[in-house]
């Protein structure tokens, strides 16, 4: 542990058994899931903080500190030295049915165009982990110097990519790493948003938009998954340390994006008096939405938050339904960084294990502000009709 980060968790453990909110009660009631870690005393402080923006909230999958993105620069004799070298990479996806995917996909090969490195490989696995296995023995085969990668499953495709890396492959990794892997070894870096701080972020928006106080309840990725996990429970740190009032009735796992409705009907069933949800990512959230629908309850008396800007989930936002806030990643900045991080390592220069990218708190009233930053496009026009429409 860093003299930093020792500094704070003493602090942080005087500081909350003194004010007695070490053990807020507000989640107590649920049973949390198997991989859930309770937040350290580091991140519950962090959980105190008024500003969660700019600043790096959450810790690495090693415990490294993070670094921002905006930190990571080429400089032109860098830049000269990575078009000299001839590089090629291959980029393997764990999918590419949402915005998320494609923005980070863009960002990438922009970036790896201006560099001069060649993509010689696209792979998506649509979310099944033994074709990411064997798209990346595919990929092995072509001999790439560098693959970024999204790991679908951390423990199973781990012997894949501990493959390429012994190879004298350099690896990327976005948003969690192979099971067994070390950084500067067997990877290069780590790219992610604020994982942590994302999680924050919902439960901030959740509270507002059910006026501060109620019962809530919350969807969460089943699987043992390094960026979902930290989310809920950087969601769990907030609630207790900034939204007493805001009480935890109910959480339950689903295990695909396509399971959310499924879900929320369940928790709407057992729970019908619910003010509001966290819907987990743009998918499932949506599902929540229909699930809310189906069961009858009214936009103003059942709000959803969800992580991911999708187009779905802005749409839904726009014309006043239930989505009323989004904790948003910018993945086109997160492939852009992928990149960098990536093509300094092919030249032999040292960087940091995990960089992060503050997400964004979006709700209607900065929405086409924050799809600008996002899309780096004006707002679509069915989107800023139905905005307009309902201002």
């Amino acid at each position: 542990m860093s003299a930093k980060k020792l500094f704070w968790a003493l602090a942080s453990t005087a500081f909350l058994a003194a004010s007695g909110l070490a053990h807020a009660d507000n989640t107590s009631e649920v049973k949390q899931p198997l991989w859930f870690k309770e937040p350290s005393a580091y991140l519950q402080e962090k959980a105190r903080l008024d500003d969660l923006s700019n600043i790096v909230v959450g810790e690495g999958p090693k415990g490294e500190e993070g670094v921002l993105y905006s930190d990571i620069k080429i400089t032109d004799e860098q830049a000269a030295k990575i078009k000299a070298g001839n590089f090629t990479v291959a980029i393997a996806l764990g999918w590419l049915g949402d915005d998320w995917a494609q923005q980070q996909l863009i960002g990438l090969k922009e970036q790896f165009g201006k560099l001069g490195i060649k993509v010689i490989a696209e792979t998506n696995a649509n979310w099944d982990d033994s074709r990411q296995i064997s798209d990346l023995a595919t990929v092995s085969v072509l001999k790439p110097n560098l693959v970024v990668s999204f790991p679908l499953n951390a423990q199973t495709t781990a012997s894949a990519y501990k493959e390429l890396a012994d190879a004298g492959t350099k690896i990327v990794f976005m948003d969690q790493i192979a099971e067994g892997m070390e950084p500067g070894k067997d990877y290069v870096s780590m790219v992610s948003s604020d994982n942590h701080a994302l999680g924050m972020n919902i439960a901030d928006m959740l509270s507002d938009a059910i006026g501060g106080k109620g019962d809530v309840g919350a969807l969460y990725y089943a699987p043992d998954f390094y960026v979902t996990n930290v989310r809920y429970e950087g969601f769990i740190a907030r609630l207790r340390a900034k939204h007493p009032d805001v009480r935890l009735v109910v959480a339950s796992g689903h295990n695909g994006p396509n399971k959310g409705q499924e879900v929320t009907q369940g928790l709407l069933a057992r729970y019908p008096d619910l003010k509001g949800l966290y819907g987990s990512w743009s998918i499932p959230a949506m599902g929540a939405v229909t699930a809310a629908s189906v069961a009858g309850r009214a936009p103003e008396d059942f709000r959803i938050v969800n992580e991911n800007f999708d187009h779905i989930v802005a749409a839904n936002m726009a014309e006043n339904g239930y989505i009323a806030g989004i904790s948003a990643q910018i993945p086109y900045f997160n492939g852009i960084t992928e990149a960098k991080l990536g093509a300094l390592a092919l030249i032999g220069e040292k960087v940091p294990s995990f960089v992060v990218i503050p997400p964004l708190k979006v709700t209607r009233n900065n929405l086409a502000e924050s799809y600008q930053k996002i899309y780096r496009a004006e707002l679509p026009a069915e989107i800023k009709t139905a905005l307009d429409a309902s201002q």
